[in-house]
């Protein structure tokens, strides 16, 4: 069984996006509340957007 990686994008009111790569959507908040510590953003601010195979085009 492969653990394939999904892309995980929470965004929050201000329009801060945060993509993450993980395996699962327990992973992807996990990695949401560490990125959102580092950024001095309360982790409750960012409400899932995407879930999908590929990263998003944004950048």
């Amino acid at each position: 069984m492969s653990n394939k990686k999904c892309y995980y994008v929470f965004e929050d009111p201000s329009g801060t996006k945060l993509e993450v790569k993980a395996t699962s959507l327990q992973q992807a908040y996990l990695m949401k509340k560490k990125r959102a510590g580092e950024l001095g953003i309360p982790k409750e601010a960012f409400e899932i957007t995407s879930i999908c195979k590929k990263p998003s085009q944004s950048e």
